[in-house]
């Protein structure tokens, strides 16, 4: 099954190298791979990112900019302006977040938002997992059930119930950070302990002061959900998938079964292609219920028992599959960097070609956390980028672990070397 796309219905002439601002506020590598993929098709990338992020490593961009943190939303309005895009990618939740931000205060933003990310009218179910899940339970498309928890009178319930393992969810937060899996009772109570402290205004100013958060002081004062949520808890593999849309209608798609985490709820190391009808299915009906545009992600977990695909939560942004070569068979284009291409654009890259297809692949250069002798390291093809300098950058410290305030942090806090 193919998909044939159509011209953007926000850009009715085609454009012929069209301007595509990326927007990050983490240090997480997807960033610079969808920046080198994008150039390499002609558009003319430009970035927003923190101080010192690896994107300056990053040849022939167009232009950077820096994120500021006591100036957010005027260093965005000053880099959309000077950059002029098309289309804009965020590639994490709080950037975007701070896009649905943006045009509160600057409302002449407002068609290009809605050109790269679709209807404003559904940012609260973006901003809730809750309510995001009842949507998608309305829609037909199996979810762990999952309830707010407004306080410990909660926990004690859970407890009473003996409902473990279990799951507690902070909104927010993402990359298996927020995320709590509790097997008894002190687990539990611990960790939503922790999750309370999420709230803490003290909390932020550390995530601000100590771990380079640029954004934490914004979005402390920002009016998001900051809800705790209890999940039940669903046995099997963890499962992504990876979409770009417009206007509702699918474009590209790839799905991954993982095979190595970071942690057991954190981010994807090594991963194996799926195709599974009944995610692409419940891709649809959401990004055509919710009106969506470019990218977004969706969390699953395949049942054990069953192979059947539970929702746990949408990323309503590019993730770190978004350079990964496409099977023909299933699309239309070379990657999914391809297709927003195309929506920026409307025309067809001239400079895609067909890459080389793995089943089994380990992002880099998250591959370094797993021992050298795993047993799935020897059959994943390693995406590490053509690139030597974007390599040197991208296998040292990113720029918080590097500073002397973090690591001076961990040797109080946790006890570990200064080096």
């Amino acid at each position: 099954m193919s998909f044939a796309p159509s011209a953007p219905a926000a850009r009715p002439t085609p454009v012929a190298a069209p301007s595509i601002l990326l927007f990050a506020t983490t240090w997480w590598p997807l960033s610079t791979r969808m920046a080198l993929r994008l150039i390499h098709l002609g558009a003319s990338v430009s970035a927003l990112v923190p101080h010192r992020h690896m994107m300056q490593a990053v040849p022939g961009l167009a232009s950077l900019h820096t994120l500021r943190p006591f100036a957010i939303l005027p260093s965005i309005r000053h880099a959309v302006r000077a950059s002029a895009p098309d289309l804009i990618v965020p590639t994490d939740d709080t950037a975007v977040l701070l896009l649905h931000d943006l045009v509160q205060q600057y409302p002449e933003f407002s068609p290009l938002i809605e050109h790269s990310l679709g209807s404003s009218r559904h940012i609260s179910l973006l901003r809730s997992r809750r309510q995001f899940l009842t949507l998608a339970d309305s829609l037909g498309i199996p979810c762990p059930q999952t309830s707010k928890v407004e306080s410990s009178a909660r926990i004690d319930a859970i407890i009473l119930a003996n409902k473990f393992p279990t799951v507690l969810k902070f909104d927010g937060t993402s990359g298996g950070y927020g995320v709590v899996l509790a097997r008894d009772p002190d687990q539990l109570q611990r960790g939503y302990q922790m999750l309370q402290h999420h709230r803490l205004p003290l909390r932020s100013l550390k995530r601000f002061l100590i771990d380079n958060e640029v954004a934490a002081l914004h979005r402390l004062k920002a009016s998001s959900p900051d809800e705790i949520t209890c999940q039940s808890f669903i046995p099997g593999i963890a499962a992504n998938g990876l979409f770009v849309v417009q206007r509702g209608q699918m474009l590209a798609h790839i799905q991954v079964r993982v095979v190595r985490a970071l942690s057991e709820t954190g981010a994807a190391v090594i991963v194996d292609r799926i195709h599974h009808p009944a995610i692409l299915d419940a891709a649809q009906k959401i990004a055509s219920k919710l009106e969506l545009s470019g990218f977004f992600g969706l969390d699953f977990i395949l049942h054990a028992d069953t192979d059947e695909p539970y929702l746990l939560e949408i990323n309503p942004r590019a993730t770190q599959l978004c350079h990964i070569p496409l099977d023909p068979e299933q699309n239309s284009f070379s990657t999914l960097a391809d297709a927003i291409y195309f929506l920026a654009s409307g025309n067809i890259p001239k400079h895609m070609t067909q890459l080389p297809i793995h089943d089994r692949f380990a992002f880099f250069p998250q591959v370094f956390t797993l021992p050298s002798d795993d047993p799935a390291l020897a059959t994943a093809a390693i995406d590490r980028p053509d690139n030597p300098a974007l390599v040197a950058e991208m296998e040292r410290p990113v720029w918080p672990q590097r500073r002397l305030w973090l690591r001076l942090y961990n040797r109080i806090v946790n006890g570990t070397d200064l080096h």
